[in-house]
């Protein structure tokens, strides 16, 4: 009897693991993900079709990523990308999250500071900067932490 019920199990675990069922459903998930943030992407967006408002965007500083807080477009991503409106002001704040030596620059495609946006270090956990942008240019193309330019680079896209 125990030999028939193992065979039994057996072959239920078997059919569920060939069952492409609650697999598929996984592994769908994130390629419709990707193909709206591909479509995202395409447009030059924020991944839902619109520049974010002017006035201010929030992002906390860490070694690892710049994380997106506000607004709501970017909140929850690491190194957003920033579809600014062109000719418009914004003010960026960010928080040292890490206590880290950080800071804020607006670079071009050249790699080189844009009008002097940019921002002293900061290494205090929980010290606040704000980088006001006077307007938006089509020369800006990244934000980047001067220290950690590696891992804490973000796009800027001009809408």
């Amino acid at each position: 009897m125990l030999k028939l019920s193992g065979v039994a199990v057996l072959s239920a675990v078997l059919a569920g693991c060939g069952d492409e069922g609650p697999g598929d459903e996984d592994e769908e998930e994130p390629a419709n993900g990707d193909e709206d943030q591909e479509n995202g992407d395409e447009e030059g967006d924020n991944g839902n079709g619109e520049a974010i408002e002017p006035g201010e965007i929030e992002l906390g500083g860490e070694t690892s990523a710049w994380q997106g807080v506000a607004p709501d477009e970017i909140n929850g991503e690491e190194n957003p990308t920033l579809t600014l409106q062109e000719g418009e002001s914004y003010e960026i704040m960010w928080e040292n999250l890490d206590g880290v030596g950080h800071n804020i620059e607006i670079r071009d495609d050249g790699d080189e500071v844009v009008d002097d946006y940019e921002t002293d270090i900061i290494d205090e956990e929980g010290e606040t900067q704000t980088l006001e942008i006077d307007e938006v240019t089509d020369e800006m193309a990244q934000y980047v932490c001067e220290p950690h330019a590696g891992t804490m680079v973000g796009d800027i896209e001009v809408a």
